[in-house]
């Protein structure tokens, strides 16, 4: 589980936020990072307890030096479809902006069928909602600063989505608080925030947080802000600034990685 969304500070400065659930309480983040793109890698196995057993593929958040940004919410695990993850890989790879991110992720979903997802993007100029069904997708392109979480608004919820408890709680107080905010601090207020108790965006209940993300793109650069653990309880978030293009090097790329919260080796990265 997952609550995602993005947020405008200024008329070059934008961001994406992510709280990554998971189905135990604690997680090591794997990476790609290269000159043109940086993704943190999706997982198929987001409710398994054995961390041996995890299967990796595709994004779950990334950017690339374009100043596109975009990340994934879980709706639905089926065994024969592709993952989701791989969505925000092939948007991130094959797109410059939210529009040709979003006809990426068209294509690829026509081609096969896909876990069911909220996919939200933003860039300079605009923003989107995708919402993946199988071979569907349905594309919302929405005018004010917007929340997503684990259920389909617009293709419907179905009985049978993995969280049928929380997430219509979680996306009515992420939306409310983005609807009130007005700062960068007010968005980490969201991503720490219980307002539905135990079940709130930092989620405690049946699914643990194990990590936060803020993307943040302003004026040509793009920063990671980065958490581990619940962010109730965790430490004032790590902010590292993307190697991307003439900042990239195999020193930045060794910085970046050391820096990292994770603990989880080799990261997965590739030189240029």
């Amino acid at each position: 589980m997952c609550t995602t969304g993005f947020f405008r500070l200024g008329p070059d400065d934008y961001l994406l936020f992510k709280n990554k659930d998971f189905g135990r309480e604690s997680f090591d983040d794997r990476l790609v990072l290269e000159p043109d793109v940086f993704g943190v890698e999706g997982v198929t196995t987001w409710a398994g307890t054995d961390p041996d057993l995890d299967r990796f593929s595709g994004f779950s958040i990334g950017a690339n030096s374009s100043g596109l940004l975009v990340c994934d919410s879980n709706v639905r695990t089926l065994d024969d479809h592709a993952n989701y993850d791989d969505l925000v890989e092939i948007a991130l790879r094959e797109g410059t902006d939210v529009p040709s991110g979003v006809a990426a992720v068209e294509r690829a979903v026509a081609a096969r069928p896909y876990l069911w997802a909220n996919l939200v993007l933003i860039d300079r100029h605009g923003q989107a909602a995708v919402e993946v069904r199988s071979r569907r997708t349905a594309v919302l392109r929405p005018d004010r600063p917007t929340a997503r979480s684990n259920h389909h608004t617009e293709l419907g919820v179905h009985p049978e989505n993995d969280d049928r408890l929380t997430t219509l709680d979680r996306i009515a107080s992420a939306q409310g608080r983005l609807d009130r905010a007005a700062s960068l601090n007010e968005i980490l207020e969201l991503l720490r925030s219980h307002d539905q108790g135990d079940t709130g965006v930092c989620n405690h209940l049946g699914y643990s947080t194990v990590y936060s993300y803020i993307l943040r793109h302003r004026a040509g650069t793009t920063t990671l802000m980065v958490s581990r653990g619940r962010p109730c309880e965790a430490s004032p978030p790590l902010e590292l600034e993307l190697p991307f293009g003439p900042a990239w090097s195999p020193d930045s790329l060794d910085d970046f990685l050391a820096a990292y919260p994770s603990d989880r080796v080799p990261v997965a990265s590739q030189a240029p």
